[in-house]
């Protein structure tokens, strides 16, 4: 009987050692998937037992564990005697702090800023005293998806079947495309019928085109750490309304073509102008002034045996004389008018 009675009594004496003197408050393991440039509380509050009556002090240590580094563990934040201490060699001393002035005050959670992709990893709180309570958060960083492009191939006109294409080139895999038909510019709603999925996965093939698929389309890409969107307005147009606009488009061009030729037409108009006017002062000239009245400019007349283009000047008492220009090789020369 006295057995029994002795175990019973050293189990009631061994019963506040065998106690935690420090115990974290939180629930298991936790896994975060976060985005590059997020910051993050990594929470760690504790409690201390009451039979916790040791005389040192709290120390707190957070640890670093990834896959690519070994040797000697990553302490890289610290906290012993009101001190904190900031380790080296992680890339991470610039970017975190206790949440707490004071982490003896039961709280040694940290916050991290300007997450890095090169953060992942298992992160590990201590908080030691007699005993010590281990926290641990695993920590994935990936990048958001990059704002992806929208557009359209085929023809857009009623009765027509026409793509919708979404593409984003970055961001951290897997990516999920899904297309929705806005309402009236907000929110998403549901897609028409006579859609269907593409190829690809930010295609969306849409067949029998009519005025219930005109409207504002989004494309939405997903990760596990965000999303992008992008949008495109589609307006089928009628077949009557698209022959239109091809001739509209035609004419315009051949417009655009023409002037050029109306342009050059122009300037040898000009020039002939001002050859006639020459042609003329040459003949006041020859005359020696004794006109009694202008040249007739521009009055053109052939020569044909000759190829003369002359120009008619009249003065006197019915005395005509002309003055004529012949391109030889390409050089004028002034020469006598034959007889009318």
């Amino acid at each position: 009987m006295a057995g029994p009675g002795a175990s019973l009594l050293l189990l009631l004496a061994l019963m506040p050692a065998l106690l935690l003197a420090v115990r974290i408050n939180s629930k298991g393991r936790e896994v975060l998937y976060l985005a590059k440039g997020d910051s993050v509380k990594l929470g760690c509050p504790y409690v201390l037992e009451p039979e916790d009556n040791g005389p040192q002090g709290v120390g707190i240590e957070w640890i670093q564990i990834t896959p690519e580094r070994t040797g000697p563990e990553n302490v890289f934040l610290s906290y012993q005697d009101h001190h904190v201490n900031y380790g080296s060699g992680s890339g991470l001393q610039d970017r975190v702090a206790f949440v707490q002035t004071d982490p003896s005050q039961y709280d040694a959670s940290i916050r991290l800023a300007d997450l890095q992709v090169s953060d992942t990893g298992t992160y590990q709180c201590r908080v030691k005293k007699n005993t010590v309570a281990v926290h641990e958060v695993i920590v994935t960083v990936q990048e958001k998806p990059v704002t992806p492009q929208c557009w359209t191939e085929g023809e857009v006109i009623e009765g027509g079947s026409v793509l919708l294409r979404c593409y984003s080139r970055g961001g951290t895999s897997p990516l999920a495309y899904q297309w929705a038909k806005l309402a009236d510019g907000y929110g998403g709603g549901r897609l028409p019928s006579g859609t269907i999925q593409g190829r690809a996965p930010g295609d969306l093939f849409i067949r029998s085109l009519s005025e219930v698929h005109a409207g504002v389309y989004q494309c939405r890409v997903t990760n596990r750490v965000g999303y992008s969107v992008c949008q495109l307005n589609l307006s089928p147009a009628a077949r009557g309304r698209q022959a239109g606009i091809i001739v509209g488009s035609i004419l315009g061009s051949l417009l655009l073509l023409s002037l050029p030729a109306l342009l050059i037409w122009a300037l040898i108009c000009r020039y002939r102008r001002k050859e006639c006017q020459r042609a003329c002062s040459d003949c006041r000239s020859s005359t020696g002034g004794t006109m009694t009245r202008p040249c007739n400019v521009c009055a053109h007349h052939s020569y044909s045996p000759h190829g003369i283009s002359y120009m008619q000047c009249q003065h006197g008492d019915g005395d005509e004389r002309a003055a004529a220009l012949i391109c030889n090789e390409g050089i004028r020369h002034q020469v006598t008018c034959p007889a009318l």
